[in-house]
């Protein structure tokens, strides 16, 4: 039995690649659970344009890590083929972008793998950063904050209730309300973690959010956002120890924001912070890369 680190530290897991095939990934998960991570997270994008005027939020120049032609397969189909094969895991998405899709049919996938994995499943989501993905995949972009609001409403109504009212054409073209049922509910908890940190973001987490996972954020940048958190909290009459935190340093093993090692563990623990994920290379050299990667962090934070 491996050390236990100050705070639980998942993983984001690598991009496919023909480096890193799924046999390889299910190793390389495996030597992670050896060692003592705790989940295993994915990221989202659907369609990535070849060129785009939109700023990433999350790097000083703007620019993203990764291009049009970096791999990304569908979070949700991805866990749950990871589940069957990992059944002592738990894990996440980091993050979803929610309102490219329907909520309708996110809460069946979501119900689905509850369903189909029997263990609960945190479900990070956000509303993105990039307007031509939103305008490939035909969603309105504008207004997506408000809209992430009723979505979730509208998911967790159907994942536990299993039923809802919505409005439908009548036998004229009139529009009517008709009673929905969605079978099978989640039998597993389904937590939903907001990974922004506006204003806008920081009332959503208190009015509809089990938790909060920011990206890319220094420890001091944490501490000023928490305060401003659990402000939203107070106003919304929600208790701020009711929400999970997880922290996400950045991206690869050595990141801008600080690295994952004892100390920032410690850290992100002091501020309240359940969990850490380490933000593995988008496309390592191979499995041999990937557990290195793995094994210098551990080493360095509780082995």
């Amino acid at each position: 039995m491996s050390p236990t680190p100050p705070i639980p530290v998942g993983v984001r897991l690598p991009l496919p690649s023909d480096n890193l095939p799924p046999a390889e990934l299910v190793k390389m998960c495996r030597a992670a659970l050896d060692m003592g991570y705790s989940s295993f997270w994915v990221g989202d994008h659907v369609v990535m344009p070849e060129t785009s005027m939109s700023a990433y939020p999350h790097t000083s120049s703007g620019t993203p890590g990764f291009n049009a032609h970096t791999p990304w397969v569908d979070p949700l189909l991805q866990l749950t083929w990871l589940a069957a094969q990992l059944p002592e895991a738990r894990f996440g998405t980091s993050i979803v972008i929610m309102t490219l899709r329907k909520p309708t049919l996110l809460a069946k996938q979501l119900a689905t793998i509850s369903w189909l994995t029997e263990r609960p499943f945190s479900f990070g989501v956000g509303t993105g950063w990039l307007r031509d993905e939103y305008d490939a995949v035909g969603m309105p972009f504008e207004k997506r904050g408000t809209q992430a609001r009723k979505d979730i409403a509208e998911i967790k109504q159907l994942i536990t209730e299993g039923a809802r009212t919505y409005i439908v054409r009548g036998e004229h073209d009139e529009p009517v309300e008709k009673r929905f049922i969605m079978k099978p509910t989640a039998p597993s908890p389904i937590e939903f973690l907001w990974g922004g940190f506006s204003p806008m973001a920081m009332r959503l987490i208190a009015t509809s959010c089990d938790g909060w996972l920011p990206a890319k954020q220094s420890l001091e940048a944490l501490e000023g956002h928490i305060l401003r958190l659990k402000e939203a909290c107070d106003e919304a009459n929600r208790d701020f120890n009711d929400l999970r935190l997880v922290a996400k340093p950045g991206s690869g093993p050595d990141p801008e924001s600080g690295p994952i090692d004892r100390d920032n563990l410690l850290g992100y623990a002091e501020l309240g912070f359940h969990e850490a994920i380490l933000e593995m290379p988008y496309e390592p050299a191979g499995i041999g890369d990937a557990i290195s990667v793995l094994e210098r962090v551990a080493a360095r934070s509780w082995l």
